[in-house]
């Protein structure tokens, strides 16, 4: 099966390239979900292995081990792949490589030219700092969508550059990822009754207020009434309250399935091929099924878990939006039952993301977000009209959330965001761009690519 890249994807292939030529050893390139990152990752590792190098691309999930290796068996790229019970056959030039086999194997692998590492936020942890530290001169490149830890901290500690692919607005406008419409019932959930550890919400505090047959059961009745019969996932705190939800659903004669990391792997893979083929109407789970989860025929998620991190937020809402061959029409529909959308902003926000390590400051509210009471559609703040009930706002209420008046209510991310802006606004020399670069550890190519935007020419 022949593959072509996207432009876009192109565009990252060559930024990659030029930050490798320039001498850096560890890039990390950042492309919204469903930008396809596996592809572009497996058109790196064929180049590679026809240069007659050798290269692993490794991910963190049994999962995600055996979507990348479908993927490369559909782009031809004869592979091993290092997993539990997997056959060792080691002395293919790309090999799939699960982080927490790889670790315990390293001394039996001939070592690679070139990792590239999927969903790079998670680098910082110890298990892939030790086989990136095994191997201390081959180049590096991370993928993800999301290139920050939970708590917001950057990846600079990790990497040296970061390129930066097409934004979610663009790839939607291509046809790349399908729209959505976003839905926030009103939440009795309560954020200022949890507390926050390492960046996220203390799960023994959230289960107190989400695990109730009260919110399970308006839960199944919004599934209903904005997503009736299509295939949606629900992401749960743990596995009892997954479990609920599933049983609930169930009982309101919606075929529904929970799994989890320690569901049995036989029943685990029934489970999710049955919803790939649409026998299960409904997947419950917990801590799973966020990162990577490719089922084009998904139209919906459902937000059950309360999240303080941007990057579980962004890869659990953006999950149902890629495009449907079967279904050209498609809308990806998105039930926020616990607000976490008025932490993080809708999905399709422009972010500046940055590899600066310094952890940020407390957030305040969200800026620009409101629900129609009518319908529960989520929008920005300064909507008149509700674009699917029809519902006009009061001039009274727009006024209750100003965009930019009452700083209070701005969130420090947002006017960081703006004084970044701001700051490329008012460079006039090359110079000046490649200090903005340097400083937020952004691809030299960024430089080009602004100057040409501002039409700044190179002097002297």
């Amino acid at each position: 099966m022949e593959i072509a890249l996207r432009p876009y994807q192109q565009q990252v292939l060559d930024d990659v390239g030029y930050e490798f030529q320039q001498g850096k050893t560890r890039i990390c390139a950042t492309l919204p979900c469903g930008a396809g990152k596996t592809i572009l990752s497996g058109w790196m590792a064929r180049g590679t292995a026809l240069a007659g190098r050798r290269v692993i691309f490794m991910v963190h999930r049994q999962e995600l081990i055996e979507q990348a290796s479908r993927t490369f068996q559909d782009m031809g790229i004869r592979h091993g792949v290092i997993a539990t019970n997997a056959p060792k056959d080691y002395d293919l030039p790309v090999q799939v490589a699960s982080v927490q086999t790889l670790v315990r194997r390293l001394e039996d692998i001939e070592p690679p030219d070139f990792i590239i590492c999927d969903e790079c936020h998670h680098i910082v942890a110890n298990t892939y700092r030790r086989i990136i530290d095994h191997y201390p001169d081959l180049r590096v490149l991370g993928v993800t969508a999301t290139p920050e830890r939970i708590g917001g901290k950057g990846l600079g500690d990790v990497f040296q550059s970061l390129v930066i692919g097409p934004t979610v607005k663009e790839l939607t406008s291509w046809g790349n990822l399908t729209p959505y419409a976003y839905y926030a019932p009103p939440s009795k959930f309560q954020a200022d009754e949890v507390h926050v550890k390492f960046g996220e919400f203390v799960k023994s505090d959230l289960i107190k207020q989400v695990d109730d047959a009260d919110v399970i059961g308006d839960i199944v009745q919004n599934y209903r009434r904005l997503a009736d019969g299509k295939r949606a996932i629900c992401y749960c705190v743990n596995r009892a309250h997954s479990e609920h939800v599933a049983k609930l659903f169930n009982a309101a004669g919606i075929s529904a399935m929970h799994i989890d990391g320690e569901t049995n792997k036989a029943v685990r893979m029934q489970a999710i091929e049955d919803f790939r083929r649409g026998k299960v109407q409904i997947l419950s789970n917990a801590e799973l099924l966020g990162e990577g989860f490719d089922v084009p025929a998904m139209e919906a998620v459902i937000l059950a878990r309360p999240t303080a991190s941007l990057t579980l937020y962004i890869q659990q809402a953006m999950r149902p939006m890629r495009p449907d061959p079967e279904n050209a029409n498609k809308t990806a529909i998105v039930i926020d039952h616990v607000g976490n959308v008025f932490r993080h902003g809708m999905p399709d926000d422009d972010r500046e993301w940055s590899l600066e390590t310094k952890k940020k400051k407390p957030q305040a509210r969200t800026k620009g977000v409101k629900t129609c009471p009518q319908c529960f559609t989520a929008m920005y703040s300064n909507t008149r009209a509700c674009p699917v009930c029809g519902f006009e706002f009061a001039p009274a209420e727009r006024q209750e959330m100003p965009e930019e008046k009452d700083g209070a209510l701005l969130k420090v991310e947002d006017v960081q965001r703006k004084l970044k802006r701001q700051e490329v606004g008012r460079a006039r020399t090359i110079q000046e761009l490649e200090e903005i670069a340097i400083q937020r550890g952004y691809s030299m190519r960024w430089v080009t690519k602004m100057a040409a935007i501002k039409h700044i020419r190179r002097t002297g």
